[in-house]
């Protein structure tokens, strides 16, 4: 309700600083997607207050009908005027005033938001009389806060407004004030158990009631939604003949986090515990569980982003450090092999001037997709930096290493990249450096370092080529 009390006055406000009639005329819509449903918030809230329980969703249906009608008639006003005849301005000490002549659905509205008020101003004027007409009660500032939105916009119906201004915003931020004092000053929301009903049960959270003996006591339906065993018929059943179930009961922290497959989809969830206390005694406990797979993607998303390198997808200069760092600390425990293979595209530069940086990007994207197609699984491919590729071969000798290499080289020098409906040929050079580590003091800096004395040297040779280091 406060927020289309919001949108109603901001639309309005602007539509008061509105330096022409076509201005006027879309800012007059802006307030329509919140000035009807303020009455229908409102009559939501009172029929709650009256009745002690939420609207079905068929009267809540109801309710809203007239004003998603009045949004779609005045957003389409100009086809039929069922909302305004017409909308003129007239100027006053340099401000532009709108004129409005109301059409048949407008009365309809306001006939609708007068019948909601009054309902509203009845729910909390009975409230009143309970407590003996008493000042100072919350049902006399919520009575007394009601009565301002609809007295001061029959003024403006009537005609009586100075310049035929809209007071209904003036009377909303009144009411505002009356409502402020009810809800904080005198605790009107004291329907605690009501309260807690509904949160109980609309709460996006997951809840799980379980007594000291592990027998089920309730749940929500946002718990139902992660656990298909939950059922009414289960109430007072041992929940820890349940798989799932028997995970969270070992659980010695209050705070845990759970994989669950949850209708065909892997679900991440954190669960935390409340201990149910009475006379100093333990006689339950309460599992509030909450869906943080998204939160999981993102980590995972920023986890990538710092990893991996945006265009061609493997590593980047970082994840490949990572990665060689901990390779050669595992060959150095086994005393295996190490090979590292340093590719770079000659004449890169060339490629970028005659043919665009976006050909360039391409080029990079094929050569990361060849050494892909080339390597094991257990090797580790990335972008070392610019048009430099590193390959780190885990458990591969010389031969292996050459192997790979010159099926790498074979297969760029034979390709054909065809860009903009241009053919480019490119080549590579290699640098390989093989070890077995005995050195503790040897490090993936002195490796890669080898490895680039060895491309420099292919490169020397003439380029598509593949040296060793010395």
């Amino acid at each position: 309700m406060c927020l289309a009390i919001a949108i109603y006055i901001t639309g309005y406000s602007f539509e008061l600083k509105a330096d022409n009639i076509e201005q006027i005329k879309f800012f007059l819509k802006m307030e329509y997607f919140g000035a009807p449903f303020m009455s229908a918030f409102w009559m939501i809230f009172a029929y709650k207050f009256h009745f002690k329980k939420a609207a079905s969703l068929k009267i809540t249906i109801m309710i809203m009908v007239i004003p998603f009608l009045t949004l779609f008639f005045n957003v389409t006003n100009e086809y039929h005027k069922l909302i305004y005849t017409n909308v003129s301005a007239f100027e006053f000490e340099g401000y532009l005033l709108a004129k409005l002549s109301g059409g048949p659905w407008y009365f309809v509205n306001i006939a609708y938001a007068y019948l909601v008020q009054l309902f509203g101003m009845s729910v909390f004027f009975g409230a009143w009389r309970k407590n003996g007409y008493k000042f100072g009660t919350q049902a006399y500032w919520m009575f007394f806060g009601s009565i301002w939105p609809m007295s001061v916009n029959m003024i403006y119906i009537a005609g009586l407004s100075p310049l035929n201004l809209d007071l209904t915003p003036f009377g909303l931020s009144l009411s505002a004030i009356f409502f402020y004092v009810a809800l904080f000053r005198y605790d009107f929301l004291e329907l605690k158990e009501i309260v807690r009903d509904v949160t109980f049960s609309e709460i996006n959270e997951g809840i799980i009631v379980i007594d000291d003996k592990n027998r089920l006591i309730d749940f929500n339906k946002s718990a139902k939604n992660i656990f298909a065993w939950l059922d009414l018929k289960r109430i007072g059943t041992d929940v820890s003949i349940f798989k799932e179930c028997q995970y969270i009961l070992k659980q010695k922290t209050d705070q845990f986090e759970m994989e669950i497959l949850n209708k065909g989809t892997q679900k991440y969830y954190e669960i935390r515990t409340s201990v149910l206390n009475e006379n100093n005694n333990n006689v339950g406990r309460v599992y509030f569980i909450q869906d943080i797979s998204r939160q999981k993607e993102m980590i995972q998303a920023l986890n990538n982003m710092a990893s991996y390198d945006f265009q061609t997808q493997i590593y980047n200069r970082r994840g490949l450090m990572e990665e060689a760092e901990k390779e050669l600390q595992r060959s150095r425990r086994l005393g295996h092999y190490i090979s590292i293979l340093m590719i770079d595209i000659d004449h890169f530069k060339l490629i970028n001037d005659k043919h665009g940086h976006l050909a360039g990007d391409e080029v990079l994207k094929v050569l990361a997709k060849a050494c892909k197609d080339r390597i094991r699984r257990t090797d580790i491919l990335g972008r070392y930096g610019g048009e430099e590729f590193l390959i780190i071969l885990p458990e591969a000798n010389k031969e292996d290493a050459f192997r790979v290499a010159k099926d790498i080289q074979e297969y760029i020098a034979n390709t054909e990249l065809v860009f903009k409906d241009e053919i480019i040929k490119i080549t590579i050079s290699i640098g390989i450096e093989t070890v077995i580590i005995n050195d503790e003091n040897f490090s993936v800096n002195e490796l890669i370092n080898n490895a680039d004395m060895a491309l420099y040297q292919a490169k020397n040779n003439g380029r598509n080529q593949i040296s060793f280091s010395a």
